[in-house]
């Protein structure tokens, strides 16, 4: 098989430097999501009804189960992001994480430990959630005990008026597959492409950078499939940094890190965290709060743990 080209801009993505200077930043896109409940198989998806506005926010690559100077605390920063987003108002709906929940590990006993773990701290977080798996949860077993403990791999909601659909591109490598590729035509196939589309995942379903895995071989396929509908708006983790990009009718949103920043693609041979720091522990950490309107618009702000001012931010 040919090997993925990148596709990476420098306007696309923060610099070490740039995140000591990143506060919470809003963007509005016209933009947002469609999916469905697997419970629903018999609604009709033709129309998902009028949208109610709603809030949500993204967590993505935590990381549970890490040790090492990358950070020296990864429960720590996880309590700190869950912390933040219970005191923000008005409160989310519910949380979109996407992917990477734990750190990789051999062992399945303590995989599926992590796992539980995680979903221990979620559930006493007291807020509804939404889970995709990231390699480092999924891959070593093809996402046996992630099923498990966290549910399935793909699937899809409906929240008010609005449709979502879940992904896996990395449980048995990054890809989706053919059989899940036909799931995802089959849910398309039922709805409007007046609807707005909303897909959250790990990986980009872009190619982003080949040699650091950040890509999906067979994403342009499910971009293919998405082509007709008239906005589609992609949130997915993998790359330890805010990165946005458009593909045709798709706008790409790659979440911050709870766990720890990359660096940009390009410079390094190696793929490699820099080691967290005593004067900027929280470099580069941080969740995103999208604002979804009744016209399905998008409102998105990216929070800096260590910046986040609620009163001013998202007053």
């Amino acid at each position: 098989m040919s090997q993925p080209t990148s596709s990476i801009t420098k306007e696309s993505m923060l610099t070490r430097r740039g995140f000591l200077a990143l506060g919470g930043t809003a963007v509005g896109l016209a933009a947002s999501g469609s999916a469905f409940h697997l419970a629903a198989y018999a609604q009709s998806l033709k129309s998902s009804g009028p949208i109610t506005p709603f809030r949500f926010v993204q967590l993505t690559d935590t990381h549970l189960g890490y040790v090492g100077d990358a950070n020296r605390s990864v429960m720590g920063t996880i309590t700190m992001a869950l912390g933040q987003i219970a005191s923000l108002t008005p409160h989310p709906d519910f949380l979109l994480v996407t992917g990477d929940l734990t750190q990789g590990t051999a062992s399945d006993y303590e995989r599926k430990r992590r796992l539980l773990l995680f979903k221990q701290v979620l559930d006493a977080s007291k807020i509804p959630y939404y889970t995709v798996p990231g390699e480092h949860d999924a891959l070593m077993d093809r996402g046996v005990l992630y099923q498990m403990v966290m549910g399935d791999l793909h699937y899809g909601f409906i929240h008010k008026g609005v449709q979502f659909l879940g992904l896996d591109n990395v449980s048995r490598g990054f890809f989706l597959g053919r059989e899940q590729l036909k799931w995802v035509k089959r849910q398309l196939d039922m709805m409007d492409p007046a609807t707005p589309l909303m897909l959250f995942c790990h990986a980009p379903l872009y190619n982003v950078f080949a040699p650091w895995n950040w890509y999906t071989f067979d994403g342009a396929a499910l971009r293919a499939m998405a082509a007709r509908f008239h906005r589609v708006t992609v949130f997915y983790g993998h790359v330890h940094q805010m990165m946005s990009h458009r593909t045709e009718n798709m706008a790409h949103w790659a979440g911050l890190p709870t766990a720890w920043p990359f660096p940009e693609p390009g410079d390094l041979v190696k793929l490699q965290p820099w080691p967290q720091g005593a004067t900027h522990p929280y470099l580069g950490l941080g969740y995103r709060v999208v604002d979804v309107s009744a016209s399905g618009d998008l409102q998105i702000t990216n929070l800096l743990l260590s910046e986040v001012n609620h009163g001013t931010v998202l007053g």
